[in-house]
């Protein structure tokens, strides 16, 4: 069976090859809306992301982590959606007015590209 990139949330039981993170909604105000921080066994994975999603699929990526991640509720550890980290690692979500939130290809920008001695000495 092929599955999607998302799934539905309907996780009863851990899979193997899946792991878990918590989603912490935080509400910056006015055109900013909210952010997301992510929380995986215990340990800040993202802070502060407008795309939590592809974002955390990215930085388990960066660690190893393959397979499938569920997405849980902050406050209630409810599932709220579960991806594929390996391809959400490859996408980001883009809005406008006229087609609403769409999957893209992740490209890296000067703002998410990390910042290191070897870029500042160049």
């Amino acid at each position: 069976m092929n599955e999607g990139l998302i799934g539905n949330g309907e996780v009863t039981e851990p899979s193997k090859g899946t792991c878990f993170a918590r989603l912490h909604p935080k509400w910056m105000g006015g055109r900013s809306g909210y952010v997301y921080s992510v929380i995986h066994e215990g340990k800040l994975l993202v802070d502060k992301s407008r795309d939590a999603a592809c974002d955390s699929a990215r930085a388990l990526l960066a660690q190893g982590i393959t397979g499938k991640l569920s997405m849980l509720d902050g406050k209630t550890g409810r599932p709220r959606y579960t991806l594929d980290i390996e391809r959400a690692a490859g996408l980001t979500v883009e809005e406008n007015r006229r087609d609403g939130p769409r999957f893209r290809k992740y490209r890296e920008t000067t703002v998410s590209a990390s910042y290191s001695r070897e870029t500042r000495a160049a």
